[in-house]
């Protein structure tokens, strides 16, 4: 069995010292070494810890909504939606809801983009629908009807803007329906699975049922499914101006009970089922069909993928890369190995789950886009395995080594093929020795010229509520009084792997820890957090000696590395760890 990136830290820790957080901070050979979360970054002024329900910014700065849910995306729809009547087809007209990762595009394609742009085109995640702010006059969630539940799906998946700034600054460019490339992608948008899982049995299954629940939404490209996507958090961007949006709590799409019949039929759909935690709590008989568990028991195999879209084409279909793997993806990051293979990394967002890098079997072209889509259909998935003595490894998932190492571990689980492999590609990296993570989310490459990877990668680890160790000296927390105590990892951290020579596409690497999350000016090692419930460890300190410094931060999320190689940090979950305060965005210096 993996050891625990926890246990792992541990033993690090021991060899390295209290002091081996702090260099780490220097990312490449022109940065310099900092401090995460300084208070001081470019000269601008922390904000004070607050619990306001507002953007709080620092003096000096200010901001203004671009757009916003509801809003129209083509010209001849009301600007304001009536909300409480808002339907599907409305929907689907308009900006969705609850946003996650957003990614600009030049507004007109090339390598490498200009740097200085007044026409943009803003991708943005819509990953989950608030029933309370669709349909505010509702009295209860039980009175929501069908129609209203069909508009919620509708209020998920993606949002393509076309945006340009003028003497006023940014605005949204309307488009008339015929021409622009504004658009939703939603869960009944027309997309095609390509890559080794493409037919695998249960796509099939459920692709007939989905497209049977959509006859009058006929497509004509060849084996289009009208799944679309959904539950879309973080991603990226493609060199050749593609946008990468990552599947991760599908689990909530679906409502109702497994049927038994179909989990005897076919046992694995039992520990899918309780890999990924579908189906979810909902009104079976007021809920799409194709969501209905029970009579399309293998429609989650729709999601979970990274899907491709191209935002200077309106009319293309997105594009589910199974090559990629089924996961929770909270990322698609890319960055091109030496020799000009396409290196992706991904984490997969749950607790004891694991990070991944797919690197491609071509190499991408410059001066043929055409020629690089296709790209992520062919090459190899890694699992990431880190050594006790600060060395790792990138695991080749394989059919023969997945099935050889199921069989070592004496488990009935057997792999049929690669397409098989993939849509269950957690068992197999958990057969393979990949390390569990306190959920690894974001996971950014530091680039170069050119997307050229430069070798440190940064992860996000969120946290991890569930899991206690008992390590003495342990990195991650520090409790003089209960130094054998067992600690929940509440306020996260973010590792830092080091690719071997330098290249996003080698097969080894060290690693160690960037920062912990917590408050280095804390007095003491623990404190309550807002739920009331066990006191947060928010220590920063190994041994007594610092390994961040600055403002305090908890749950690190999603991580942006700039030009001059600061990093960015915005959180996700603080204000469960600090009772005072919201979740915030950080910076580095460089």
């Amino acid at each position: 069995m993996a050891k625990h990136i926890n246990e792992l830290v541990a033993s690090r820790r021991a060899l390295l010292g209290g002091l081996a957080g702090l260099p780490l901070l220097n990312l490449a050979a022109c940065a310099t070494p900092g401090s995460a979360a300084s208070t001081s970054a470019d000269g601008f002024a922390p904000v004070a810890p607050t619990n306001a329900d507002t953007l709080t910014l620092p003096s000096g700065y200010s901001w203004k909504t671009l757009i916003a849910w509801g809003d129209a995306l083509f010209d001849g729809i009301p600007d304001a939606p009536d909300l409480d009547a808002m339907t599907r087809a409305d929907q689907e007209q308009r900006f969705g809801q609850n946003n996650d990762m957003l990614a600009l595009f030049a507004g007109e394609y090339a390598f490498p983009p200009p740097t200085t742009q007044d026409r943009l085109i803003l991708c943005v995640n819509n990953e989950y629908a608030s029933l309370e702010l669709a349909y505010p006059a509702l009295r209860s969630p039980y009175d929501v009807t069908a129609s209203q539940i069909e508009a919620l799906y509708a209020s998920t998946g993606v949002s393509i803007v076309d945006i340009a700034r003028d003497g006023a600054g940014w605005r949204v460019v309307k488009g008339d329906g015929a021409s622009g490339r504004n658009r939703r992608i939603t869960p009944f948008s027309p997309v095609v699975f390509t890559g080794p899982a493409a037919r695998h049995p249960w796509i099939i299954a459920a692709s007939a049922i989905v497209n049977a629940a959509e006859p009058a939404a006929a497509d004509t490209t060849a084996h289009a499914v009208r799944c679309g996507t959904s539950a879309n958090c973080a991603g990226g961007l493609t060199p050749w101006g593609t946008y990468l949006t990552a599947e991760e709590n599908f689990d909530g799409l679906f409502v109702g009970a497994l049927d038994t019949g179909a989990q005897f039929e076919d046992p694995a759909l039992a520990l899918d089922a309780a890999s990924f935690g579908y189906p979810g709590v909902g009104f079976t008989d007021r809920t799409p069909r194709q969501f209905n568990i029970a009579e399309n028991p293998r429609g989650p195999a729709l999601y979970g993928w990274i899907v491709e879209i191209d935002p200077y084409d309106p009319s293309s279909t997105p594009k589910k890369r199974t090559a990629l793997g089924r996961k929770k993806n909270e990322c698609a990051t890319t960055a091109l190995a030496q020799d000009g293979r396409v290196v992706v990394y991904m984490g997969d967002d749950q607790r004891n789950e694991h990070v991944y890098k797919f690197v491609s079997r071509g190499r991408f072209d410059p001066s043929n886009r055409a020629a690089n889509m296709d790209l992520l259909d062919d090459g190899q998935l890694y699992c990431a395995q880190c050594d006790e003595d600060g060395s790792g490894r990138w695991i080749a998932i394989t059919l023969a080594a997945a099935n050889t190492a199921a069989a070592a571990l004496e488990s009935p689980i057997r792999f049929h093929d690669e397409g098989d492999l993939l849509m269950r590609v957690r068992d197999a990296a958990r057969f393979l020795g990949a390390t569990p993570m306190d959920r690894p989310e974001d996971v950014e490459a530091i680039c170069g010229a050119n997307w050229r990877g430069l070798g440190p990668v940064l992860i996000a680890c969120t946290n991890n509520s569930e899991r206690g160790f008992e390590q003495p000296g342990n990195p991650r927390r520090e409790d003089a009084e209960r130094p054998h105590a067992a600690q929940s990892n509440l306020a996260g951290h973010i590792l830092r792997f080091d690719e071997t020579g330098g290249d996003c596409g080698a097969e080894t690497f060290t690693w160690d820890i960037f920062a912990m999350g917590g408050d280095p000016n804390a007095e003491s090692a623990s404190m309550r957090t807002r739920g009331g419930g066990a006191p947060a460890f928010i220590a920063t300190a190994y041994d007594g000696a610092p390994t961040i410094s600055g403002d305090r931060f908890a749950c690190p999320d999603n991580l942006f590395i700039d030009s001059t190689h600061r990093v960015w940090i915005a959180t996700d979950g603080s204000d469960f760890v600090f009772e005072d305060c919201n979740d915030c965005v950080l910076v580095t210096p460089s």
